[in-house]
């Protein structure tokens, strides 16, 4: 069944760029995969349409915590849900993110099943 939901992706890496876009497009998803955080940003403030945001921790320039303070401030940004995909195994990281505003935390190496079931609920 084609899914209609657009994702964006944001990661600095572009093999786990790869991997999440190939893995949300065998699931029938619109995804938009992007390298660079401020392009994300003014990506998000061009267009509309983006039903979910995966996002990498550490990146260059805008980190993740940068990046959800950001789209927090911004009332036609802040309902989108954010999933923080990040290599920071740590709990102070998570309880940063989901305090901030994220809505699920997975660490790397992702488990996909995981990160599927995550997607679709909440997207749902």
């Amino acid at each position: 069944m084609k899914q209609s939901n657009r994702i964006l992706v944001v990661d600095d890496s572009g093999t786990n760029l790869f991997l999440l876009q190939r893995l949300l497009e065998d699931e029938g998803y619109d995804v938009i995969a992007l390298e660079n955080p401020q392009e994300a940003l003014d990506y998000l403030t061009d267009q509309s349409g983006i039903d979910l945001i995966l996002l990498d921790i550490m990146m260059p320039g805008i980190d993740g915590f940068k990046f959800l303070e950001k789209i927090s401030a911004n009332d036609q940004l802040k309902t989108i849900p954010v999933i923080m995909v990040t290599a920071k195994n740590d709990r102070a990281s998570q309880k940063k993110a989901l305090e901030m505003g994220a809505v699920d935390y997975m660490a790397k190496p992702l488990d996909l099943n995981k990160l599927r079931s995550m997607v679709r609920s909440h997207l749902s």
